[in-house]
């Protein structure tokens, strides 16, 4: 097929998945909707070279590294010292996710299928990439497609749960601000952030621009790679490709979010997804429906699994139920999940402008710190974990 028209079509669908999921407020995700149509197409005739021919698997294997590092110069060391509490809980709970899958999952299903899936559930496309690149290598492509599978359903699973715990924990805030328990905490006024342990000077906006800032990205890229290669690939690239985001941004070397500021984060996340849904060209109906029974699986232990452990490990924090296992499900959706969550819960419960900015300060917060915990750092690191379990 044309690469100019392979492009086309892929973009077209994904305009339609970002239109479907915004009409619901996510609660359809762009990736479920996207999946349906590429599946049907295929299945109704489009060319399965249609990802090849449109250039954009070529291109995110060269630019994945640097949308990680990218993903790890957001990540603020301060945010995370304060919601300590928070971090914990996640991360116990997202590690729960995947050892539950994994552990308890292989006893019912293929192992293969509970090993692909395990870090994914618990998090998103990272974990996800790293995971089928594992499984292709071994030539275990229907591993891969279950994984692509448990990407695009979990958020459908995720939203709800997330929705209804954080309803339930703000009916229980209200009761809290009613006897005075609880008030409005007055915002300082924020300086401009600048890393903490910044050792590199800045450099003026005027030489700043997008060229030098996706430069750094790659030289940071290709250190990583560097440093993966010296352990012979047993600690995984994109894993090292993350920390080193995290460390160069607070040494000064990179800015927040460069691949944002360069305009290219859109063009480099599209084309990342397009590795979401390769399998789906070589699939067929009965293979998608004969992994039906594995997926409900693999679904209620997740659920079960993070709802246990977020609970207990609450308990520690005196932290409500119903808050701790709306944090540990946004390990099935991310951001802006819980963005939106956080603000339509505070819309709908607050009576008044001072109560909704109430609940958006004990809940918000929470929401997204998990978000980034589950989804950014700790899926990725299992994931090039269990990578090597293959």
């Amino acid at each position: 097929m044309n690469g100019l028209h392979a492009l086309t079509i892929i973009l077209l669908i994904y305009a339609i998945g970002d239109f479907v999921a915004t009409k619901t407020k996510a609660i359809i995700s762009m990736l479920f909707v996207a999946a349906v149509i590429f599946a049907i197409c295929f299945w109704n005739g489009l060319p399965s070279t249609l990802f090849e021919d449109s250039t954009l698997m070529a291109f995110s294997s060269v630019t994945i590294g640097m949308m990680l590092v990218h993903m790890g110069t957001t990540i603020k060391l301060a945010d995370f010292v304060q919601e300590y509490k928070t971090v914990i809980i996640v991360l116990c709970s997202t590690l729960a996710i995947c050892g539950g899958v994994y552990f308890i999952g292989r006893i019912f299903i293929d192992e293969y299928y509970a090993l692909a899936s395990a870090p994914v559930l618990g998090g998103a496309v990272v974990a996800f990439l790293v995971m089928t690149e594992a499984m292709n290598n071994i030539g275990a492509t229907d591993a891969a497609a279950f994984a692509s599978l448990i990407l695009i359903i979990q958020g459908i699973v995720g939203f709800p749960i997330a929705s209804i715990c954080c309803k339930r924990e703000a009916l229980r805030l209200k009761s809290e601000i009613a006897a005075g328990r609880v008030k409005l905490e007055k915002k300082e006024e924020k300086k401009e952030e600048k890393p903490k342990w910044r050792i590199i000077p800045p450099i003026p906006d005027k030489y700043n621009g997008d060229n030098l800032l996706l430069a750094k990205l790659a030289v940071v890229a290709c250190l990583a790679q560097w440093l993966s290669n010296l352990t012979n690939g047993n600690v995984n690239n994109l894993v090292i490709c993350l920390l080193l985001g995290v460390f160069f941004r607070e040494i000064g070397f990179l800015d927040e979010a460069p691949l944002t500021k360069a305009n290219g984060f859109t063009f480099v996340i599209g084309a990342a997804l397009v590795n979401v849904f390769t399998s789906l060209a070589t699939s067929t109906p009965q293979m998608i429906l004969s992994m039906i029974r594995p997926l409900i699986i693999v679904i209620i232990i997740g659920v079960i699994s993070f709802a246990l452990v977020s609970i207990l490990v609450g308990k520690i924090f005196k932290q409500s139920w119903y808050i701790c296992i709306a944090m540990a499900s946004t390990a099935l959706f991310g951001f802006p999940g819980t963005f939106i969550v956080s603000n339509e819960v505070a819309n709908a419960s607050a009576d008044n402008d001072e109560e909704r900015e109430i609940l958006l300060q004990n809940i918000m917060p929470k929401m997204i710190i998990s978000g980034m915990v589950s989804v950014s750092i700790v899926s990725v690191v299992v994931a090039g974990v269990m990578a090597g379990w293959v």
